[in-house]
């Protein structure tokens, strides 16, 4: 029963996460200099709470998975954790660049973190593929 209820808290964390990441996307690859201001202010403190908590659990209830009941043995499992660092790297970016956009609204982040959504989505999706089909 633990291991149902660890899985549920750790699918969770990842829409709170993967949602947090797709809004700032969103308002880093395009809204208008002229009202990011407000809005970034707004997201940055949702994204230092919400997305950020919800990535913490990402990990914390992911390794528990991990090493109480999965093991490393498959390689899906490394590369969903390749592809897990990656989004968390980007997480670190899209925060970085929404407190450098706060400050001079008239910034653009490098195209890495401005099409963010893209990569958040086709990450997304594969690591679902991985998770449920376990291909090798």
């Amino acid at each position: 029963m633990l291991y149902f209820i660890i899985k549920a808290l750790h699918v969770a964390c990842d829409f709170i996460w993967i949602g947090g990441m797709l809004i700032n996307a969103f308002v880093i690859g395009m809204v208008p200099p002229a009202i990011r201001t407000g809005v970034i202010a707004s997201l940055r403190r949702y994204d230092r709470f919400v997305t950020t908590g919800a990535l913490a659990g990402v990990w914390l209830f992911g390794l528990i998975l991990a090493f109480g009941y999965v093991g490393f043995s498959g390689g899906w499992l490394h590369l969903k954790l390749l592809i897990v660092i990656m989004l968390s790297a980007l997480h670190g970016m899209q925060s970085k660049w929404l407190r450098r956009m706060e400050a001079d609204p008239h910034l653009d982040p490098p195209g890495f973190v401005a099409k963010g959504m893209p990569i958040v989505l086709v990450s997304l999706v594969v690591v679902v593929l991985l998770a449920i089909v376990k291909p090798f």
